[in-house]
């Protein structure tokens, strides 16, 4: 499903939103998730699931084109977790 589609479904089951407001509040939620984890603290919504940031150590790796063996730098990448509930749905 792409943004698009959620904002689609969202507005039509709101119906006293319109679809500018509902895009709206889904850029928001987006842009307060995204602002957090740039603040390296972990976001836990009930029922659905936490995002958190994880370090990754430096590794060497090869470029598959040259063969040349490059590091790759210390990076943080986003991480979720689903919760049982959400699993539960799913299942």
């Amino acid at each position: 499903m792409k943004k698009s589609d959620f904002i689609n479904l969202l507005s039509d089951s709101l119906n006293e939103y319109n679809e500018i407001d509902v895009s709206l509040s889904a850029d928001l939620i987006q842009k307060s998730i995204s602002e957090s984890l740039k603040k390296r603290r972990r976001i836990e919504i009930r029922g659905f699931g936490s995002f958190c940031i994880r370090d990754r150590k430096s590794i060497r790796a090869r470029n598959p084109k040259s063969g040349e063996t490059i590091e790759l730098q210390k990076r943080s990448i986003p991480y979720f977790r689903a919760s049982k509930a959400l699993k539960d749905r799913v299942n």
